[in-house]
């Protein structure tokens, strides 16, 4: 059990005190022998301390309060920063951990690979679904899309190396983040069970501005487009387009979409309209 490296799970949380406990929770009940909690409350209207010393009983906890939001990029490099663990694991408040997650991920860990996810089971209000990802996760991969989805296993001292999260972006932080680690690591191992669980439609306040989001992720393209052929540009610009409303129709695959990715596409689509409508 010693032998075990030490984890420590990042969970970020922003006026969200009637979801956050589901998150504690999921890390409180991991079967993983070494773990670690750390809480950083980026400036919530009420202070979640007391929700957060309830675990003290069952891990060690660090708990960090910024009494003024900085955001979501700067509460997470803070989580990172003081972090104790090998292995740093984020989770957001809004979600939650597979019994079994940690434990699997660190199983399935290998320096080969800049870092391990899983698949999801993706939650909405009218049932769920599970997202499969590849087994592996190229940079040619990313370049298309965020194939890794929100969270993953890593080494801290490979986030330190890339510089952790940028806090310039005001989206697309993490996407940005996998791009960096599999340019300087490799690719990415996806263990392809559904170990994380992701609500999509709470209602809850988001700890990223939700106005930000295009000017975000038009940063985070400029950022990256250099790195692109013509097809990932073209994908990527046809995710912008379905961000800003100006594709909302099958036909706008056959112009913008790469043939490998039409099938996926469908998917999401139909998804969209059974499950959120």
């Amino acid at each position: 059990m010693n032998q075990s490296p030490l984890v420590s799970a990042v969970v970020t949380t922003h006026n969200r005190e009637e979801l956050l406990p589901r998150a504690l929770d999921s890390v409180a009940v991991q079967g993983y022998p070494r773990l670690e909690l750390v809480v950083v409350d980026d400036g919530s209207r009420n202070e979640v301390r007391s929700v957060v010393k309830g675990y003290r009983e069952v891990l060690p906890v660090q708990y960090i309060r910024n009494e003024h939001p900085r955001g979501a990029c700067r509460a997470r490099n803070q989580g990172i920063q003081a972090a104790s663990g090998i292995f740093v694991a984020g989770l957001d408040d809004d979600d939650a951990w597979r019994k079994d997650r940690i434990a699997k991920l660190v199983e399935a860990y290998s320096d080969d690979w800049a870092f391990v996810t899983s698949d999801v089971r993706m939650m909405y209000r009218k049932g769920a679904r599970v997202w499969r990802k590849p087994p592996s996760i190229t940079l040619d991969d990313l370049l298309y899309s965020n194939y890794v989805g929100n969270q993953g296993l890593i080494k801290k001292e490979r986030l330190l190396a890339v510089g952790c999260f940028d806090d310039t972006l005001a989206a697309a932080q993490d996407y940005d983040l996998w791009i960096r680690l599999a340019e300087k690591f490799g690719p990415v191992k996806n263990v392809r069970e559904p170990l994380q669980d992701v609500y999509i439609e709470h209602g809850g306040e988001r700890i990223s501005n939700p106005h930000d989001q295009l000017r975000g992720y038009l940063a985070f393209y400029q950022k990256h487009k250099s790195k692109m052929n013509n097809r990932q540009r073209k994908y990527q610009l046809f995710n912008i387009r379905k961000a800003t409303g100006k594709a909302t129709s099958l036909l706008d695959l056959a112009g913008w979409v790469p043939p490998h990715r039409y099938w996926k596409e469908i998917k999401n689509w139909l998804a969209a309209k059974y499950f959120t409508n």
